[in-house]
């Protein structure tokens, strides 16, 4: 390896033996990153560093090849992103802590977590503990079938944090490029810290399971790279990081360790009755004879096939004209909705004949009641 250097450029080059590249890619990212954090501290003289390792596999300008580092070129406390590096957009949530409808213990867990960083600062500042733990930080993983909330729980404990919300999905991390997924990952955190926001990934499964103990293709030893980078973004971190998984999985050992599992369920009867209610707001031209016990009988299905039913039935009541949204309505949109080949089924029930069985039941008695029109 040889290291070249001119008054504002410093090149750092070779082949490191028996380094796969997805590996010197991650080292390249390492050094890269910690570079821009020393010039944002001390501000040296501009400068501009390039790493590089091996042969080009695309030309000059590649960047699995070369990783540089304008913004330590500028010696600013806030350096920019490199082009090729994504940059991370923190929003504002689009939901409240009291909009969202979890069993009881569910929402204690989450609460608990959350209490976390709300009393960050009194223990590890005032308290003194930040001398036994530098970067105190908190990684939440929300594990459930579809359309239980881990979204909208997510945006609502930034919202009772009076943070904003980073969001990603690993398909937005990972690249086609060799190294191009670690150091995207890097991006997301450092873009987390810049902005003061909570860091939100779904789609987490890949990124939190047990890392390939002899990867034999390039997309393991990428999946590889990124688990490892991300070990080190959660030590050194601070704030609240939350994942989301739809399926159960064995997780890797040393993630594990660091991270807090919140189970999201399907709701039971008493949170479905308070999803229905949330969802039929008084602005809705609702028929009278709407029963919330009766549709909170209906077992078996997930706040977001609430929501869709709600949706649909308002849609087909105003496409046709109709005066009244009624019962009949939305347990038969909420039929369609369990029943579309298309619809995410929740873990245990796809299929499930008396969950079928129930909904026919509903719409049969609803059918009874007086002056409630069915959409044909």
């Amino acid at each position: 390896m040889s290291i070249s250097r001119s008054a504002k450029r410093i090149t750092i080059e070779g082949v490191i033996p028996g380094a796969p590249a997805d590996e010197a890619a991650l080292l390249r990212a390492r050094i890269a990153e910690y570079v821009t954090q020393f010039s944002a501290k001390y501000r040296p003289d501009p400068f501009q560093l390039v790493l590089r390792h091996g042969e080009p596999p695309n030309g000059p300008g590649d960047p699995w090849y070369e990783t540089g580092v304008p913004g330590a070129m500028r010696g600013k406390a806030e350096p920019e992103t490199s082009k090729d590096e994504p940059e991370f957009i923190a929003i504002e949530p689009n939901y409240r802590l009291d909009q969202v409808m979890l069993a009881a213990t569910t929402k204690e867990r989450l609460l608990d977590c959350v209490s976390f960083v709300e009393v960050s600062r009194q223990v590890f500042d005032l308290w003194g503990l930040r001398e036994i733990e530098p970067h105190p930080s908190i990684a939440v993983n929300f594990r459930g079938p579809p359309g239980t909330g881990k979204t909208m729980a997510a945006h609502a404990a930034a919202s009772h944090l009076g943070k904003k919300i980073m969001l990603s999905r690993l398909s937005d991390l990972e690249s086609k490029y060799h190294g191009q997924g670690p150091k995207n990952l890097v991006g997301l955190f450092r873009s987390a810290a810049e902005q003061d926001a909570i860091i939100f990934i779904d789609e987490a499964e890949s990124l939190l399971s047990r890392r390939f103990s002899q990867p034999e293709q390039a997309a393991e030893s990428a999946i590889n790279s990124m688990r490892t980078e991300l070990l080190m973004a959660l030590d050194s971190h601070d704030g609240l990081v939350i994942f989301a998984s739809n399926l159960p999985h064995s997780y890797d050992v040393a993630i594990e360790s660091r991270i807090l599992h919140v189970d999201f369920d399907l709701p039971d009867r008493a949170a479905r009755r308070a999803i229905w209610r949330v969802h039929l707001p008084g602005t809705l031209p609702l028929h009278g004879g709407i029963s919330y016990d009766r549709l909170a009988d209906i077992d078996g299905v997930s706040g977001r096939d609430i929501k869709l039913a709600v949706i649909s039935a308002a849609i087909g009541a105003a496409r046709r004209k109709l005066p009244l949204i009624t019962e009949a309505m939305l347990i038969d949109c909420l039929n369609r909705q369990r029943t579309s080949p298309a619809a995410p089924q929740a873990e245990g029930v796809p299929g499930d004949p008396d969950l079928a069985a129930r909904i026919r039941a509903g719409l049969a008695r609803t059918r009874a009641l007086p002056d409630q029109a069915v959409p044909g």
